[in-house]
């Protein structure tokens, strides 16, 4: 899952393997029962800022789950819309604010996951890289914790 195959990169853009990695993330983290609003709710995926993954995220979590929980999209241009969300997106058209955006995240277990450099330094749990046309990751783990999440060990050795 770090890197997908050359014919896999040359088949899909960066933003429908970012999709699918955001997909596969819900598969490999644990939130707490206090990231839902009840026992019922949807699992909420937010983007904030542009979105630049067209239809290619609604394609990569059609039909999926996580724990039972069908799989919602949200976007927002405020993190405090996207409070409720158990995965947020912050797009790169973001870079000036992710401190803002993610102090405006704290307190509520949210996996963050971001594009900007040096994004887990900034308090993001997951940040994606390029090397060349490969598109990598990174995971700060103590921000997971602080978050109140649990990443799978098996999605902390796929990433850096």
């Amino acid at each position: 899952m770090a890197a997908l195959s050359q014919t896999a990169r040359a088949q899909y853009g960066e933003y429908e393997i970012k999709a699918a990695f955001l997909s596969n993330f819900t598969q490999f983290a644990k939130w707490p029962a206090k990231a839902f609003s009840d026992p019922g709710a949807p699992f909420s995926l937010g983007i904030l800022g542009d979105d630049p993954f067209g239809s290619a995220l609604e394609k990569s979590v059609q039909g999926q789950s996580v724990a039972g929980r069908k799989i919602t999209i949200r976007r927002a241009r405020r993190a405090e819309d996207l409070r409720s969300c158990q995965l947020v997106f912050i797009s790169k058209s973001e870079r000036a604010r992710i401190a803002e955006h993610i102090a405006g995240l704290q307190g509520a277990s949210i996996l963050t996951v971001g594009e900007t450099p040096q994004f887990t330094g900034q308090g993001g749990v997951i940040g994606f890289t390029m090397e060349g046309d490969k598109v990598r990751f990174e995971i700060n783990s103590g921000n997971a914790q602080r978050a109140g999440m649990e990443i799978s060990s098996r999605l902390l050795k796929l990433g850096r």
